[in-house]
């Protein structure tokens, strides 16, 4: 009897590792990600499925897509902010943040992952023109791997942002982020079914504080979400995130899940695969055209163009947005997302290219420093600053105060020539300017952009 009860126990515990799901790095976005989801209305999943524990199964399949969305991650070297990160993939999480003087636009959220975390570590955003990055002092730990069933974590994170060209007021948010797995099982949603899932439960208590001239205002905020995460999916298989008040009831507000392509105009999109190709990817404020080519099979007659941001976009050649072949100019500097949705009859069709063409300056302050006949080194650079002539060997130490450096809001920052007994330029002693990008102006000709590390 005591040999079949040893049998029994060892069959229980082949089973219970059998069962042992396991998130990674490797269920963890990479760089060129393109994943979609579409949300859905909280009054369709009711409570059942808040139940704890093991060998669960959820249903989510009669859930209803009201709208979908993309969720893009890029290397940081594709973004405008791979200057202030490096290695890290980049998600941009909107257009634009404010308004009027304090209007942020393109903002990335960029993280990093390892064998043992996936956290974030900082923001991407162009304000008036200029890409600029602000970092946690404590980094974001979004998951701590391996991820399994019953584990738990708690982590700080620490973030600051200051306004450019101001110290008055800023923007602290800190606070702590409590991972708990407490159930696996296996799920269906409307895109797919998954056993090997775990879901997380994930409380973030912060508080949001202005500071400004007239003290500090704390602001909390406390959000509850859980994520069903499967071995397969790189972004949650379905995230239910709302408010739990202080008795333990949870009420959620928004519900999202890995999806295909909804049409929302009623047409069978197998019919039509949306596409189009542009002549180039980047070019100069103003000046280059550029020329889009409608590649949607097997045909269509409609087209609605979308180009964000919309700032500065401007169609030219007696076209616009509905054209099947528009031609653009771009009056404003940075990174811009293109959209293409055609339709044939009751058919429709959409496809995005995030992040698709950079918009530069032409020769002058801002220019970058490719289109100059100089080069600054080293960039990023920490305190000697050196400049190279692509036509002589160095820049002529003859030359008085050759350089007049502005920062990205084109004030002039004072930057001190070390010069050696003869008077000669040695190098340009830039220690004490903060973190970020520079240009150097020779005369009145041309400029040279350079970074500045921390």
């Amino acid at each position: 009897m005591q040999k079949i009860v040893s049998l029994f126990s060892v069959i229980l515990l082949i089973c219970g590792l059998s069962a042992q799901i396991t998130i990674t790095q490797n269920a963890m976005p990479v760089a060129g990600d393109t994943l979609r989801y579409s949300t859905a209305s909280p009054a369709e999943i009711g409570k059942t499925w808040m139940k704890k524990g093991g060998s669960q199964s959820w249903d989510f399949s009669k859930l209803t897509s009201n709208g979908s969305a993309l969720y893009s991650y890029l290397s940081a070297n594709k973004t405008p902010y791979a200057f202030y990160f490096f290695g890290q993939i980049g998600q941009k999480t909107a257009d634009s943040i404010g308004a009027g003087p304090f209007l942020f636009k393109d903002i990335y959220s960029f993280y990093t992952k390892s064998s043992t975390v996936f956290k974030a570590e900082g923001l991407g955003y162009q304000y008036s023109g200029f890409p600029l990055a602000s970092k946690y002092t404590d980094d974001d730990e979004i998951y701590t791997f391996p991820l399994e069933y019953n584990d738990s974590d708690v982590s700080t994170f620490r973030f600051v942002f200051s306004i450019p060209g101001q110290s008055a007021i800023s923007f602290i948010q800190g606070g702590k982020r409590t991972n708990v797995v407490d159930a696996w099982g296996s799920i269906k949603t409307p895109y797919k079914t998954y056993t090997d899932v775990i879901r997380v439960k994930t409380i973030v208590d912060e508080v949001d504080t202005i500071v400004s001239p007239l003290g500090k205002t704390p602001i909390p905020r406390k959000q509850v979400s859980y994520k069903f995460l499967a071995t397969t999916e790189r972004i949650p298989v379905l995230e239910v995130v709302g408010n739990e008040n202080a008795m333990g009831v949870f009420t959620p507000t928004v519900i999202n899940y890995r999806d295909k392509y909804q049409s929302t105009g009623g047409g069978n999109t197998d019919f039509l695969t949306a596409n189009f190709a542009v002549d180039k990817t980047k070019g100069e404020v103003g000046i280059d055209t550029f020329y889009f080519d409608n590649l949607t099979v097997p045909f269509a007659n409609g087209y609605e163009w979308e180009i964000t941001p919309s700032t500065g976009v401007t169609y030219v050649n007696s076209t616009d947005k509905t054209s099947q072949t528009p031609s653009v100019v771009f009056k404003t500097a940075g990174t811009y997302s293109v959209k293409l949705t055609a339709t044939a009859g009751p058919f429709s069709d959409d496809t995005t290219m995030n992040d698709l063409i950079f918009v530069g300056w032409s020769v002058g302050l801002n220019s970058p420093s490719e289109n100059s006949s100089f080069v600054a080194f080293p960039s990023p650079v920490e305190n000697r600053l050196h400049f190279r002539s692509t036509l002589q060997t160095l820049v002529p130490l003859d030359y008085p105060d050759v350089v007049a450096v502005y920062d990205v809001l084109g004030k002039k920052v004072d930057v001190k020539a070390e010069r050696d007994n003869k008077g000669n330029v040695l190098y340009y002693n830039v220690e004490k300017l903060g973190p970020g990008i520079y240009w150097a102006k020779f005369g009145d000709l041309f400029s040279v952009r350079f970074v500045k590390s921390e």
